[in-house]
């Protein structure tokens, strides 16, 4: 009898511990190998709304209106491909550049969400402002449009904190690169279709319209900002908490 049971429990233990590697596989439990779809729409959003392809509509709009269909298509097409190449950049190298100057990921953290914070204070104060290249005829689809306008700081700093400690801020493990790579393929996608219909919608909202966008999109940033450097604050200092 304390045979049979002793072997009962050793098959109840297996099972159990079957069941709950099984469980943390399915991304709900330990260290959740796989995001949450709500983390996963909230990194979405966060460098969607960093790239915000609505900064890059009236340099679009000056210089892509007496362009043909097919010059505007490959704008877009040139303007996403570089905001791709530059994330992916940054997602695949931002560990390694922070392990090089020893920077921890707090710290990171809390620089990014500075910067973030000033974009965002920059998008909801400032007044627009005419492109100074408008008048050119050169290509303006990497520079300014792809990067600084729509990669710049914001994302790329975004970007680089994902892929140090992982969506949701957990575990960076490969599931989780997986998932920011599928991420930023959408952002850049997204961001070729607001180029495509940007010219009908800056002529639907107008230039008031685009600036009252704008600003709402740098409150949310602001927010986002204020959430980074507030999470890299209580991993720096744990006794806040």
């Amino acid at each position: 009898m304390a045979r049979d049971g002793k072997a009962a429990k050793t098959c109840a233990d297996r099972a159990g511990l079957f069941s709950s590697h099984r469980w943390r596989i399915g991304g709900m439990q330990g260290g959740k190998l796989m995001p949450g779809l709500p983390e996963i729409l909230k990194a979405l959003i966060a460098i969607v709304v960093l790239i915000n392809p609505l900064e890059g509509v009236p340099i679009y709009l000056s210089r892509a209106a007496k362009l043909s269909d097919a010059e505007r298509l490959k704008v877009a097409r040139k303007a996403s491909i570089t905001v791709l190449v530059l994330l992916l950049a940054a997602m695949a190298g931002g560990k390694a550049v922070l392990y090089l100057f020893g920077i921890q990921i707090a710290s990171f953290t809390m620089a990014g969400g500075l910067i973030i914070l000033l974009i965002a204070l920059n998008m909801v104060l400032s007044s627009p402002k005419d492109d100074p290249s408008s008048g050119g005829s050169g290509d303006f689809s990497i520079v300014p449009l792809g990067t600084p306008l729509l990669a710049g700081p914001g994302p790329i700093s975004s970007v680089i904190i994902f892929s140090s400690q992982g969506i949701g801020g957990h575990d960076a493990l490969w599931m989780s690169d997986v998932v920011l790579l599928a991420i930023i393929i959408a952002a850049s996608a997204i961001t070729y279709l607001c180029l495509r219909v940007a010219i009908p919608v800056g002529k639907l909202l107008g230039t008031t319209g685009i600036n009252v966008m704008t600003r709402l999109a740098g409150i949310l940033v602001a927010a986002i900002a204020m959430q980074m450097i507030v999470s890299g604050a209580l991993k720096s200092f744990p006794g806040w908490q």
